[in-house]
């Protein structure tokens, strides 16, 4: 079981790190919130999940199933915003440090 605190802060460093690259790839600003509060409230219930379906015990040394979802839970909201609006720059950035953030994250903090 992964307590709720380390899974907001988790959460949080995922949604900081979109935030950033999506200003780094001079998203709007309606638009950088919605990716990054989408990646927080994502990580947060796949954690949430996997501590209900008891998918924290480690597959490889230190890696659950809890944390690979965390690859897709940290990447898909800015997925699903780039692909809404195609006029975006830098589509892949977000997409990419949401997913491994959230994943490196939860792997070393969780």
């Amino acid at each position: 079981m992964i307590s709720p605190v380390l899974i907001v802060i988790s959460a949080i460093i995922a949604a900081a790190a979109v935030a950033l690259a999506c200003r780094y790839a001079r998203w709007p600003g309606r638009i950088l919130g919605a990716a990054a509060a989408g990646t927080l409230l994502a990580v947060i219930a796949w954690r949430i999940l996997a501590n209900v379906f008891f998918l924290n015990e480690d597959f490889l040394p230190a890696i659950s199933v809890g944390d690979a979802g965390c690859l897709i839970a940290g990447a898909l909201p800015s997925a699903v915003v780039a692909s809404i609006d195609r006029e975006l720059g830098r589509r892949a950035l977000p997409v990419v440090v949401g997913g491994l953030v959230a994943f490196i994250a939860n792997v070393i903090i969780l």
